[in-house]
């Protein structure tokens, strides 16, 4: 599957997955909103999607499920400017930021934060999921609540992230992307397969280079070799090493190893090769 395919699959998801209880609803909105730029209650986002979830359109939006709804009135309005993205304005008491109190709260908490501030991305190697926490005290805060998740975190000034292909895993699925994740599986085996493959053929082609510059190599010391007359003052075994490789330009050593009489190993061909050299250098 294409990543950026897949990539929009995951976001399709997060959008539309379900909310298991009340509590859930509190606790991703108070995620959702505190990844929000926040002036006095007043809570910005470009991001449509995350508004979406919020509010709607959609099959869960949050805000007519939590608890908060009952009691306080969202304030919703959008800003246009020209040659800029389109932000989502919110208008409500603060007080709503309430940070989780047990493991499944955490959770939905976390899946909200990422969804207002979080990406997954695949660069050349590797992959990586990010949160991204703008308040400093806030972040001293949630950097204890994600050593309870269990997984292994990088912090670095305002942005944690995961690396790890089972934390990553791991976080989508607990985050409710339980299809998501599954994709993810397949599309890592996938690419450690192809990045393995292109491994060993490149691996192959450095392999056939540097044996047919080698290969070339010996051929331009054996012809000179022989034109020089030096060939009958050495020992038969190099005579015919030399011979059989201006007869068999293209071979391995391996493979000149085993031709010649009697046959010898490569390591045999190569250290005679190097007495030919320091012969012909001298």
């Amino acid at each position: 599957m294409d990543k950026d395919l897949w990539l929009s699959k995951l976001w399709d998801e997060w959008l539309a997955s379900p909310v298991k209880s009340r509590r859930n609803a509190d606790a991703e909105t108070s995620g959702l909103l505190m990844g929000m730029k926040n002036h006095n209650g007043v809570f910005t986002t470009n991001r449509l999607r995350a508004a979406r979830r919020l509010t709607g359109p959609g099959k869960f939006p949050l805000w007519p499920l939590t608890s908060y709804s009952r009691n306080i009135t969202l304030n919703i309005s959008m800003i246009t400017r020209p040659n800029r993205k389109p932000s989502v304005k919110f208008s409500c008491p603060p007080e709503i930021l309430r940070l989780p109190e047990n493991m499944p709260s955490l959770w939905s908490w976390l899946k909200g934060l990422w969804g207002s501030t979080g990406g997954l991305y695949f660069p050349k190697t590797g992959y990586y999921l990010t949160l991204i926490v703008s308040d400093s005290e806030l972040s001293r805060k949630v950097r204890s609540f994600l050593a309870e998740t269990g997984l292994t975190w990088s912090e670095h000034r305002n942005e944690f992230t995961l690396r790890n292909h089972d934390d990553i895993t791991t976080f989508l699925y607990n985050a409710g992307m339980e299809s998501g994740a599954l994709d993810f599986e397949e599309m890592t085996i996938i690419r450690s397969a192809r990045n393995k493959a292109n491994l060993v053929r490149n691996y192959d082609t450095a392999n056939i280079a540097r044996s047919v510059k080698a290969a070339n190599e010996q051929k331009r010391i054996a012809q000179k070799i022989l034109e020089s007359g030096l060939i009958d003052s050495l020992p038969e075994n190099f005579r015919e090493l030399l011979r059989m490789r201006l007869d068999n330009p293209d071979l391995s050593l391996q493979e000149l190893g085993m031709r010649l009489n009697p046959p010898v190993s490569k390591s045999t061909v190569n250290y005679r090769w190097n007495k030919i050299r320091k012969i012909f250098e001298s």
